[in-house]
């Protein structure tokens, strides 16, 4: 019961960093269009349509990571791996530093640990639960 409790804390963490400093701090920066990322759109060769509709995905992605329903939660799952993987792809086209390319893999690591732990918890629960029946 002590090792449930400590993956789901760090379930929360994990899906917490994704959800609020991806999703909704990166998805309302991508709404507002600060200058850095205008500069980086263009740098990129992306227009700036495509960061709006980025951006409102990416909101509604980390609002989906909280909700209980499976299927909406995997679907916000595999948007922001997408995600993930196309940034990190784009800076390495454009042979940006590594650093660039790299920092959106290390948000797919935790992205597939939050995904890993959920699959985890969701096994041990159903286990705990054809245990009590």
């Amino acid at each position: 019961m002590k090792k449930l409790f400590r993956l789901k804390n760090f379930y929360y963490f994990t899906t917490g960093v994704i959800a609020i400093f991806v999703g909704l701090v990166g998805g309302v920066i991508d709404i507002i269009q600060p200058e850095s990322l205008v500069q980086t759109a263009t740098h990129l060769g992306y227009s700036l349509e495509f960061f709006y509709l980025l951006g409102i995905f990416k909101i509604l992605g980390a609002i989906a990571l909280f909700f209980p329903f499976e299927k909406i939660k995997d679907l916000a799952y595999a948007g922001f791996m997408f995600d993930f993987i196309f940034a990190s792809y784009s800076h390495y086209v454009v042979q940006d530093p590594t650093s660039k390319i790299i920092l959106p893999l290390i948000f797919l690591v935790i992205l597939i640990i939050s995904y890993i732990l959920k699959e985890v918890i969701k096994k041990q629960k159903l286990i705990q639960q054809q245990a009590q029946n």
